[in-house]
């Protein structure tokens, strides 16, 4: 029979179930410092300051230098981009356009003149434009900014806005009747004359006499 200082009995485990193993006592681990640090896996229940790990400084990231893409003009030479190496630009390069020419000279126009004898033997040079003839000759919705010539003519055969001339900028004279009272015609040294009817202008040849009812004017090319 037991009695009470007897230790209790411990029932072996059923058969096929583990013994639960004993824990091991583990010895406190000692760091580089001197403090004392508890093992792994036991908790740590003393709050204060804990130590931590220095931080790792981030790797520092080198930036790319901006790389110059030059615009490419047609006629000019392309200069090839300088290599990024970090050294400074030469700022003494350039690039150089061609210069102009300044001795080109400006050639006389090739477009040829005319020149208007009045009777009385006045003359006057002909330019590219309208001129409007007559004894009072007005301005003209038809052609504004033409030139007028007033004609002196005594026997008053001439309308007061008889005839218009248009020279234009490759030379060609043309004559307009402006449904006048005795009409325009041309005439030649050759004896070949050419009525100009309104509303169809004729082409003037160099040498014709422009015929304003008696108004006679020589019209030459020169």
């Amino acid at each position: 029979m037991a009695s009470e200082h007897d230790e209790p009995a411990v029932a072996p485990p059923p058969p096929g179930v583990p013994r639960t193993a004993e824990p091991v006592p583990t010895a406190p681990v000692t760091d580089e410092s001197g403090f004392i640090s508890l093992p792994p896996g036991m908790a740590n229940f003393d709050s204060g300051t804990y130590r931590m790990e220095a931080r790792r400084p981030e790797p520092a990231v080198a930036e790319r230098p901006p790389v110059f893409v030059p615009t490419v003009v047609p006629g000019l030479p392309v200069t090839p981009p300088a290599a990024a190496t970090g050294e400074p630009v030469d700022e003494a390069t350039r690039v150089t356009v061609a210069p102009v020419d300044d001795a080109t000279r400006v050639v006389p126009s090739r477009r040829a003149a005319w020149t208007l004898t009045l009777p009385a033997g006045e003359s006057r040079a002909l330019r590219a434009g309208v001129l409007l003839l007559g004894r009072g000759p007005a301005a003209s919705e038809a052609w504004p900014g033409a030139e007028l010539l007033p004609l002196d003519d005594p026997r008053k055969s001439v309308s007061k806005t008889h005839a218009a001339l248009e020279l234009d900028g490759a030379g060609t004279l043309k004559v307009h009747d402006l449904d006048s009272t005795n009409g325009v015609w041309l005439s030649y040294a050759n004896g070949d004359e050419v009525d100009v009817v309104p509303g169809s202008p004729g082409i003037v040849e160099d040498g014709a006499v422009l015929h304003l009812g008696e108004f006679g004017i020589r019209l030459q090319r020169r």
